[in-house]
């Protein structure tokens, strides 16, 4: 039974990943329709990335379904973790293309799967609670040391974003149970589905709460910190208001994309995190 369940969990990782990079058109991101504000990436690319990462999803899910404890279980899926990004750098050259992904995905198969092992509720709630219990303290543990007792080395762009302004990025998305999939993504994409929505303008409405709720560390990296908390969000909204139900109007989207350009704006986080809503959806379907 835990084989056949981890194989359905894994093929949910990868159809979630296919799905993101498929969903058009994703303003400053690699889709279906172009490359964004990416020089060295495009839609292929993803898809050979996604193809390479995908036989480890399985072994993250057995984590859970196996019933390794919360508090244990990081060690197990780090290590496999670090085995992806190398068959993703062999895959792709050596780009970053789903990096982030591994990261969030990782802990979702193994919140899945240990939700299945423990007999709770089939949910999106579920898998996310179990998935942020692995990860309980690591805020405080790697970064909030940074405040007391400042490295001697030069930081990096998510420890500076922490520094400066309390950005928790990736790690507090995790830690918090991936708000930003659970209570923007996933209601806007079922809500959008039950409206008569196709699954793409369904995935471009749930990425457009996303981009409101996250703290996308992507796009504060390459536009700055003022830029995402003003301008950016701003103009995510104004678009997400000319996207919605009957005609999904895509133009405010195209326009989106238009001003993200000017900036090579990017909102990579956002972009992982509708995977995450995708697999939700599909786990709790």
């Amino acid at each position: 039974m835990k084989s056949s369940e981890a194989e359905f969990l894994a093929i949910a990782a990868y159809e979630s990943s296919v799905r993101e990079v498929m969903t058009a058109p994703k303003p400053g991101l690699v889709d279906a329709e172009g490359s964004g504000c990416h020089d060295d990436m495009d839609c292929a690319l993803f898809l050979k990335s996604a193809r390479a990462i995908a036989p480890f999803w399985a072994r993250q899910a057995r984590a859970g379904l196996e019933g390794t404890p919360p508090e244990l279980v990081m060690e197990r899926l780090r290590s496999t973790g670090v085995e992806m990004e190398r068959a993703m750098a062999q895959a792709t050259g050596g780009v970053n293309t789903h990096k982030g992904l591994v990261y969030l995905m990782s802990l979702l198969l193994y919140g899945a799967g240990f939700a299945l092992f423990s007999g709770a509720p089939r949910s999106a709630e579920a898998a996310a609670q179990f998935a942020a219990l692995a990860v309980r303290g690591v805020v405080e543990r790697e970064l909030g040391a940074l405040l007391a007792e400042p490295p001697r080395r030069a930081l990096t762009n998510g420890e500076r974003l922490y520094v400066e302004h309390g950005v928790t990025g990736v790690r507090g998305e995790a830690e918090r149970g991936f708000p930003s999939a659970l209570r923007a993504g996933l209601p806007a994409l079922r809500r959008a589905l039950a409206g008569g929505a196709s699954f793409n303008d369904a995935g471009l409405a749930a990425l457009l709460q996303i981009m409101l709720v996250c703290e996308d560390s992507n796009v504060m990296h390459r536009a700055g910190f003022e830029y995402w908390s003003g301008e950016y969000l701003t103009l995510t909204a104004a678009a997400l208001r000319g996207f919605r139900a009957p005609s999904w109007n895509r133009a405010p989207l195209y326009e989106l994309e238009r001003k993200f350009m000017e900036r090579r704006v990017s909102p990579g986080g956002a972009a992982d995190l509708l995977s995450c809503t995708y697999f939700l959806h599909i786990f709790s379907s």
